[in-house]
């Protein structure tokens, strides 16, 4: 796929609607455009589909544009929920599928924001597992695996209250299924989707995608926040792959208080890992209330940190499911989750 400049391409009109004015970002599936709405005179982001080869075989071609549509479905699935970019519509221009969503203004991912800050202190890196840990939890809840939780695919932006990083959510459902709603898998079992260094080892190793192995992600996601890079960190895909499988997270050096909760996400057995409840216990015992969320950022790693705590225990194994049931009620959420989704717009 062709990167060219932000500005190649503004101008084109969507759909007779859209007005591309430039491009946020790519990734593997296509580019996400800040467009205007000329309907309803406001900015959205399009997320335009784009082949690398404009004679790319019909059977995958096909499979691409049904992702997109599955993608779109997913998303709009948890419409509303304030820690998901919320999905507006899927329509199709020149015959392939546009998706248009909601414009975060003054997002940051996290992979961004620790470039250019430095890593995350760790009561402020688990404001963000929490945030991300609910959404992910809600899409559990509806048989939803995300399948790519990883650093930039979570953004953070400025909240209602003023805080520049108070609202946090999850992006990019372009290759998350819904195994027990009997979807069709469009990627092929043979191909391994995700990205090398965030996988779950079960899914390293060809296993289905599980709610376990979301939260491994989490895991690895979290621990790049609070470390400055990943625990699986490589010089190659096939390293960072053969290391989720084989080795053991390199030790943290920053973490602090939020290690125990590294090292249950982080367990190669699933049956052995942390559930979301244990996970949302660890995490809301580090948030401190009285202070503002995302106040800094850890600038000089051998200073002590204001928002650092002391270790506190999070319940064992046998606390209870880790999700309910799809279509089960959703449970009430802890006040540190409340205080995490407070501000957000």
């Amino acid at each position: 796929m062709s990167s060219g400049s932000p500005t190649s391409g503004a101008g084109r009109v969507i759909a007779g609607r859209y007005l591309l004015l430039r491009r946020l970002g790519s990734g593997g599936m296509g580019h996400v455009w800040l467009a205007h709405d000329q309907g309803l005179a406001c900015e959205v982001a399009l997320k335009e589909i784009v082949f690398r080869d404009p004679a790319e075989a019909g059977n995958e071609r096909e499979a691409r544009v049904a992702r997109a549509r599955a993608e779109a479905r997913h998303a709009a699935g948890l419409r509303g929920h304030p820690h998901v970019v919320t999905v507006h519509d899927v329509l199709e221009h020149e015959g392939l599928p546009w998706i248009v969503m909601e414009y975060v203004t003054g997002a940051v991912d996290l992979r961004e924001l620790v470039a250019r800050r430095g890593p995350l202190a760790p009561a402020e890196c688990a404001r963000v597992g929490l945030a991300v840990l609910d959404a992910l939890t809600a899409g559990h809840e509806r048989g939803v695996m995300h399948r790519d939780v990883k650093p930039a695919n979570i953004l953070l932006a400025p909240d209602r209250a003023g805080s520049p990083y108070g609202r946090i959510l999850i992006a990019d459902y372009g290759i998350s299924v819904q195994p027990d709603a009997g979807e069709t898998r469009y990627t092929m079992a043979s191909v391994l989707v995700g990205t090398a260094g965030y996988l779950a080892p079960e899914r390293a190793s060809g296993g289905t995608p599980t709610p376990a192995a979301d939260l491994f992600s989490l895991g690895c996601t979290l621990y790049f926040g609070v470390e400055g890079r990943g625990p699986f960190e490589r010089e190659s895909h096939l390293a960072a792959l053969t290391a989720v499988v084989m080795e053991e997270p390199d030790p943290p050096v920053l973490a602090g208080a939020l290690e125990p909760v590294l090292h249950g996400l982080l367990a190669k057995d699933p049956e052995l890992r942390m559930t979301a409840r244990e996970a949302e216990a660890g995490l809301s015992a580090l948030v401190t209330p009285h202070a503002e969320a995302y106040e800094r950022t850890r600038t000089d790693p051998g200073s002590p940190s204001p928002w650092e705590t002391p270790p506190v225990p999070f319940p064992g194994p046998g606390v209870g499911p880790a999700v309910a049931p799809p279509g089960a009620r959703r449970r009430r959420r802890s006040p540190a989750l409340r205080a995490v989704g407070g501000g957000g717009g």
